[in-house]
């Protein structure tokens, strides 16, 4: 007989395959690159809970995940455990908003309080602003005022239903960088452009392998508590980013994870911090669920109460997403709205020092459960750090005139 584990264990496989492929399609536009997939998976696999026929089955499908109920108990333990983690925060949090002039279906709006612990709330849509303001207010509560107007007037007023998911972690470094040891340092964008960024340096106990698969060099940084980790993935070649992202498609992440060895490194790594909008229904549909937009073909009749000839089928799949990295830590936050789903109705020993500089394009991961059924909370690309200003420069060189000593042992 099949347990929670057995359910959870099949959620977090499917999960990574959707990670994998959400990924290549975000990865094909320039730039620095972040999401959540587990916000956008567990969202879309709410809406699951309220789908039928030919929706159900492909909706399954494409995400890999059990029956309904099945999904629902996997993911009450999955979201339970990464919950109760100590020494980091790490907090998600649902929300249904519907108009007030439709009601959920009993065994849906049950379903989703028992096992996603949704919070379900009628609002006139029609007093649009008031229904945004009332939203947004709870998307920046709930990931502590990083994610904002994530929802606008447009949006309110072709909607009937809106499906939220809020994700907000932030973890302290199991060894802090000092601040003392940042510097002024050359990230190149390519093999040719350079921008100068504030690069943090530090000697680290951290998970390594040089991965000839890969032609790559893996990291994993632990935070606090040791049960999440930023895994950095760094191209051996400075313009090796797009084969890096072409590899990490057909690989699968359990495997690489479990090849990590316990190392001291020198690490060099840029403070970076950015925010992404997107509106990821092309994606959504690229993937192979196309159906849930369709307005005949999409069947989520066992969500709301619908009177004959109405149909519910989705109009629009967002998420912002944002990340500060820094000597401290980490802090990362998304929101998803069905991430978010938007439904329209029609009425883880010593050894010698290794070094790994992020000194050009990597990609890099916050996952939870490293080396058994690892979950990937955040994933992103670092194209382009934030460059220093002459203000950063000046800041550094005043760091040398009040610290000489320091300033002088970093050169030998």
């Amino acid at each position: 007989m099949a347990t929670s584990q057995d359910f959870t264990e099949e959620i977090l496989h499917g999960n990574a395959a959707f990670t994998n492929k959400i990924y290549q399609i975000l990865a094909r536009k320039p730039g620095n690159v972040f999401f959540s997939p587990f916000s956008l998976h567990i969202i879309i696999a709410m809406a699951y809970q309220g789908s039928r026929n030919v929706t159900l089955e492909t909706i399954q499908k494409v995400l890999q995940i059990p029956d309904p109920l099945s999904t629902a108990i996997g993911y009450q333990e999955i979201t339970r455990n990464l919950t109760s983690l100590k020494n980091v925060l790490l907090h998600t949090a649902f929300k249904i908003y519907l108009r007030k002039e439709f009601q959920l279906l009993s065994s849906f709006e049950n379903t989703v309080k028992e096992y996603f612990d949704s919070e379900v709330e009628s609002l006139d849509f029609d007093e649009t602003s008031a229904t945004v303001e009332q939203i947004n207010e709870w998307v920046s509560e709930k990931t502590h005022g990083k994610i904002k107007n994530i929802v606008n007037d447009d949006l309110i007023a072709s909607t009937s239903l809106l499906l939220l998911n809020a994700i907000y972690f932030k973890g302290n470094w199991a060894v802090p960088f000092s601040e003392n040891k940042t510097k002024v340092r050359y990230f190149y964008l390519n093999n040719r452009d350079v921008v100068k960024v504030q690069m943090m340096e530090g000697r680290k106990h951290g998970f390594y392998n040089d991965n000839k698969q890969l032609k790559s060099q893996i990291l994993a940084l632990p935070y606090e508590g040791k049960e999440i980790y930023m895994v950095i993935f760094l191209p051996e070649d400075k313009n090796g980013i797009g084969e890096l992202e072409a590899l990490l498609s057909e690989t699968n992440h359990t495997e690489i994870f479990k090849q990590l060895n316990v190392v001291t490194v020198d690490v060099s790594l840029p403070k970076f911090k950015f925010e992404t909008s997107m509106e990821m229904d092309d994606v959504i549909q690229e993937i192979g669920l196309e159906v849930i937009y369709d307005e005949n073909e999409a069947d989520f009749k066992g969500m709301i109460d619908l009177e004959e000839g109405e149909n519910l089928c989705i109009t629009k799949i967002l998420q912002k997403a944002c990340i500060d990295v820094n000597e401290k830590g980490s802090e990362a936050a998304a929101a998803s709205a069905v991430g978010a789903i938007v439904l329209y109705s029609s009425k883880r020993r010593k050894q010698k020092i290794f070094k790994f500089v992020v000194d050009h394009p990597a990609v890099f991961m916050i996952v939870a459960g490293l080396f058994e059924n690892p979950n990937v909370l955040f994933y992103g690309r670092l194209s382009h750090p934030e460059e220093v200003t002459s203000s950063d420069i000046l800041s550094d060189l005043g760091n040398f005139m009040r610290n000489p000593i320091i300033t002088i042992n970093r050169l030998f």
